[in-house]
């Protein structure tokens, strides 16, 4: 019996120890802008062969729209399908409140070799219309959307790591990077072009820095999902220590102006 528990212990120690997978994230680079990046869980030998990859965003219903995707990798072309809400609510899936933008890169090859935890490009694209209000987020594969659509609107990132075969190594959505909320940008993307500032250092772990030639009335702190996560008032720095790793917009208030930061929390 001592053995097979042994052997038992073994198996999960080589299971868990060469587990290799990608989670996929949202950024917002500003504006209506946004890219979709792959974070690795391990350091690459070499370069990875990248065969396709697809995942799907979901939008507030309405005119909203996904355009001018760009890939970041080069020579690959990616497809953007729109589901709306109605096409989704006459297959009896969804709400009504939610259109689907469903991106695909076909197979093909794409070589990246990478370190555990960096983040590689792989397109951005434009919102159009300038929606105010709502939410972008990934829709889950354990979503009742993506389940009743037959594998069709799932996530994926099809990859031959080991030069042997091609196999799904998508693990999930990054934390901190699976929305973004619309209403963030008609209360803090107000920046005045003649308001200068810089904060150091970026990205931080610790203490951030704000430099500028005005008095800082107001700091306020919010991640990627449009939360207020910190405030301070009449100072010229901001203790982030508690805060997780991450992409965070800091919001500067200084002589009735406003100045947008984006800050990248490492630990």
């Amino acid at each position: 019996m001592k053995n097979i528990y042994i052997l038992l212990s073994l198996i999960f120690i080589g299971s868990t120890s060469f587990a290799q997978n990608y989670e996929l994230g949202l950024l917002h680079n500003g504006g209506y802008n946004f890219s979709i990046i792959a974070v690795p869980d391990f350091d690459s030998a070499g370069n990875t062969d990248i065969s396709d990859i697809g995942f799907t965003l979901m939008l507030p219903a309405g005119a909203d729209d996904v355009t001018g995707q760009i890939s970041a990798l080069a020579g690959r072309i990616w497809n953007v399908s729109e589901f709306d809400a109605a096409f989704l609510t006459g297959e009896g899936l969804g709400d009504g409140t939610r259109d689907a933008f469903q991106f695909n890169m076909p197979a093909g090859q794409s070589l990246v070799a990478h370190t555990n935890g960096q983040q590689i490009d792989l397109v951005s694209f434009d919102v159009s219309n300038m929606p105010t209000t709502g939410v972008m987020s990934f829709l889950l594969n354990s979503d009742p959307i993506a389940m009743g659509a037959g594998g069709v609107l799932d996530s994926f990132y099809n990859s031959n790591i080991d030069n042997t075969s091609t196999l799904d190594y998508f693990s999930g959505i990054a934390p901190g990077l699976d929305s973004f909320m619309f209403d963030t940008l008609s209360s803090i993307e107000l920046e005045n072009p003649s308001f200068g500032i810089t904060i150091y250092p970026n990205p931080a772990s610790e203490i951030v820095h704000i430099e500028t030639a005005a008095t800082v009335e107001h700091i306020e702190l919010f991640n990627i999902g449009g939360e207020l996560v910190m405030t301070k008032a009449n100072a010229n720095q901001l203790n982030i220590h508690e805060l997780a790793s991450g992409v965070y917009f800091m919001k500067i208030t200084s002589n009735k102006m406003v100045s947008t930061k984006k800050l990248v929390v490492d630990r």
